[in-house]
């Protein structure tokens, strides 16, 4: 054999070698992702039930994933400065976000001009599905939603909620105004930026009743009196009547809003830029919630840690951003 013939084997040796490397590799560059420290964004001040969630999660998937995950808190105009920064940095999966979907994506888009769509977000897996609840301060003499109705309608704007614009609590305090007959300035209405804030607001009786989500509301737990919770049913996590039992004496009922969907969302970029490095990540997370010792850090802190995944994420967000929609109008009044 001669010395060329002899070298061209052996370069097609070579190649042959980089090939099956390369295959058994797998996609370029499927398995490199992190390839630097993650962040993940929460668009609400620290403290707030989406802040300790994404805290909780960082060092779990920090391990998972091999690479630090760090929470950053970027709050302002409801959940909307924070969404856009996060829209604004590279699609590359190492900016993520935990959100309460819902309501705040819808309100930013439905209420509020956000320049950005449903469309915009690859969403991983609603971890946190909560419900709402109406409770006023334990030093309130109000002991029914009936006593606080009437005292709404005895003095007009002179007893006051506290509200998350856009939020589930927020909407649901105007339509059961509406469904009473009041108008909107029947109650003082005080806003805060985040449900941290306005927890601690309730539970110091800074303002006299509040609708908000009640999961995350059971680090107050002693200091609030709950009068309904905004399900269908009673719940054994809270001594209150559903919302449409509670208003029987006025005859009206109110349709149920469904409360925050807390869910982690990345850029949806990266899911169609990179699909083997999004797949990764969902697998990652799939991973740390079947962590035994998460799992018990979850309970310990009154947080959910459920499983569903992106499908069926995208599907309960865009459900209840289609309720959010109907009654969009009266957070424009």
């Amino acid at each position: 054999m001669s010395m060329s013939r002899r070298l061209r084997r052996a370069a097609a040796l070579a190649a042959g070698l980089v090939l099956m490397i390369g295959l058994a590799a797998g996609p370029a560059g499927a398995d490199t992702w992190p390839t630097r420290p993650i962040t993940i964004l929460v668009a609400f001040n620290a403290g707030g039930s989406v802040d300790r969630m994404a805290r909780g999660l960082a060092p779990y998937l920090s391990a998972e994933l091999g690479k630090p995950v760090t929470v950053v808190n970027r709050p302002g105009a409801g959940g909307q400065a924070g969404t856009t920064w996060f829209l604004a940095q590279p699609d590359d999966g190492h900016t993520l976000m935990i959100s309460p979907a819902t309501p705040y994506l819808a309100t930013n888009i439905l209420i509020t001009g956000a320049k950005y769509t449903l469309d915009d977000f690859a969403f991983v897996n609603a971890q946190w599905i909560d419900y709402a609840f109406l409770a006023v301060p334990k030093d309130r003499p109000y002991r029914s939603l009936k006593d606080l109705v009437d005292a709404i309608r005895a003095n007009p704007g002179k007893v006051s909620t506290g509200v998350t614009f856009g939020s589930a609590g927020h909407v649901s305090t105007l339509v059961l105004l509406e469904a009473l007959g009041l108008p909107h300035d029947a109650v003082r209405i005080v806003t805060f930026d985040g449900g941290g804030p306005l927890r601690t607001a309730l539970a110091g009786g800074h303002v006299d009743f509040s609708i908000q989500q009640a999961e995350g509301a059971d680090t107050i737990k002693d200091f609030v009196r709950p009068l309904a919770v905004l399900l269908d049913e009673r719940t054994p996590d809270w001594d209150a009547p559903p919302i449409n039992e509670a208003l029987a004496p006025y005859g009206v009922t109110v349709p149920i809003v469904s409360g925050s969907v807390r869910a982690l969302v990345a850029p949806a970029g990266f899911k169609a830029k990179h699909p083997q490095s999004f797949q990764k990540l969902v697998d990652a997370y799939r991973k740390v919630l079947q962590n035994q010792e998460f799992q018990a850090w979850l309970r310990s802190n009154a947080i959910d840690g459920a499983w569903h995944g992106p499908e069926r994420t995208t599907e309960i967000i865009r459900a209840n951003f289609d309720v959010l929609r109907k009654y969009r109008h009266l957070l424009k009044d």
